[in-house]
């Protein structure tokens, strides 16, 4: 049967219902409605841009480097996180030399006389000054795990029924400690079994495959080789294996493979929005020009700078003020919370290093402000400032703090008692105090959520904890 195709507004319609995902992989795949779909207004519920990571309503789309060999059939990814020393990659140089040391000066890294791991993620006592010496030094460690390897793969245990399971994770952990040397008799004892033993082979074999591949790019400098690296563009979700959607040639800059692909998926549309926007970067964001979004909610990880003054062009003036923003850090900078886009939010949730968190409060202008602490009665020092400088700011009306702390009652009591004995006039009942300002009253007091003890500061000029 012969079919009409779509008219222009009949598409219009269909994409604008369509899964978001399935949207970007038609536009990426079709040329032809291309154009159609970019006009249509496209909402997500969630967009998290993670390092070398962006992630669609829980489908997440990842950018690598891969170094292509001829010899294998899978390309070995060269960016990213290494399992062995946790040292994180964007970039390598012509023979895969890591980012982090051609920073360095090409040198490896290892005992400075500070404690400091090698290129394998152990802690060497010797201090060698020289990249050779650290490079001999490497080599010889990676012969030890062969070695090591050999051991594991000729003994034989003595079969215990009744073998502790836990057996196995001692001796992972005597292999983590104990580097550098073959295993004693005592120490392969441990494996009390053939699927032991079974574990400890294959632990050992991925140990040595990725102790090959860190030193890899020094042989091929060594021998002048240069090997080919690509940028692989990979699709997935959840415990669904990721596929390969787009291979890129690699230039030396990964960030670029970041920046086109949110220029694919997202630059040019007329209209954009997300209703929560999570970023965990450690590199500084790149957005390309044509990018414009929505942002209902903003949410911060990790513990790298926010970078707000790189993500406010992108976001549309319709948005702000933002309805919520959230800073999840484990140390806050006050001079990064003075910012327009925090200023402004309708709604600012803070977590973090408290002595900085309550730093930052006196400077805020938001009305609703929630901040997560753990004892707050070991900072009672900064919640009776922060109480004087809402009494002597004569804070609005309608101005609402929360903080969330895991206070047992007889604490939050104390907090009551110690509040009371440091405001005069103030009113001491069972479980708040009320404390006389200018235009209302500040009460301070205590209710329970869960295993938490919640601290408010409601419309009538509350302040409860």
């Amino acid at each position: 049967m012969n079919g009409k195709p779509l008219t222009y507004d009949s598409l219009k319609t269909v994409i604008l219902y369509m899964d978001p995902n399935t949207r970007i992989l038609l536009s990426s795949r079709i040329p032809s409605i291309r154009i159609v779909e970019k006009r249509v207004p496209l909402r997500i519920k969630e967009l998290e841009l993670g390092d070398h990571r962006i992630r669609v309503n829980g489908t997440s789309y990842s950018f690598e480097v891969y170094q292509m060999d001829g010899t294998k059939n899978v390309p070995d990814k060269v960016s990213g996180r290494s399992k062995l020393n946790n040292k994180d990659v964007c970039d390598v140089d012509e023979f895969g030399i890591r980012d982090y040391i051609t920073r360095a000066g090409g040198m490896l890294p290892g005992n400075n006389g500070l404690v400091e791991q090698n290129l394998f993620g152990e802690y060497d006592r010797e201090n060698i000054p020289s990249n050779e010496g650290r490079l001999e030094r490497l080599e010889k460690l990676l012969e030890v795990e062969k070695q090591r390897y050999n051991q594991l793969l000729n003994y034989c245990p003595r079969f215990n029924p009744n073998g502790r399971n836990n057996n196995i994770f001692q001796f992972m952990s005597i292999c983590q400690i104990r580097r550098g040397r073959s295993y004693n008799q005592e120490e392969l004892e441990l494996l009390e079994n053939e699927e032991m033993v079974k574990k400890a082979v294959e632990l050992t074999k991925e140990r040595i495959e990725r102790m090959k591949r860190e030193l890899l790019p020094f042989e091929n400098k060594r021998y002048n080789f240069r090997p080919k690296f690509e940028i692989h563009i990979l699709k997935g979700r959840g415990i669904v294996a990721n596929h390969l959607i787009e291979r890129i040639n690699y230039t030396g800059d990964l960030h670029k493979a970041g920046e086109y692909l949110i220029g694919v998926m997202f630059g040019k549309r007329r209209d954009f929005q997300t209703n929560l926007l999570k970023i965990n970067l450690k590199c500084k964001p790149r957005f390309p020009p044509s990018l414009k979004m929505k942002v209902k909610r903003l949410f911060f990880h990790g513990e790298e700078p926010l970078d707000l003054d790189l993500l406010r062009p992108v976001i549309d003036e319709s948005s702000i003020p933002i309805e919520q923003i959230a800073i999840l850090k484990g140390h806050l900078n006050p001079q990064e919370i003075n910012h327009e886009l925090i200023e402004n939010c309708q709604f600012l949730e803070l977590s973090g290093n408290i002595e900085m968190a309550f730093g930052c409060l006196p400077i805020l202008r938001n009305q609703k402000v929630h901040i997560q602490i753990r004892d707050l009665y070991a900072e009672s020092h900064l919640f009776i400032t922060l109480i004087r400088n809402w009494i002597a700011t004569n804070k609005p009306i309608g101005t609402y703090y929360l903080f969330s702390t895991i206070n047992a009652q007889p604490s939050a009591s104390e907090v009551l008692n110690f509040v009371k004995n440091q405001f005069e006039g103030s009113l001491f009942f069972i479980d708040y105090v009320d404390i006389p300002m200018a235009n209302g009253v500040v009460r301070i007091g205590y209710e329970r959520d869960g295993s938490c003890y919640l601290v408010k500061m409601p419309e009538r000029q509350l302040f409860l904890m």
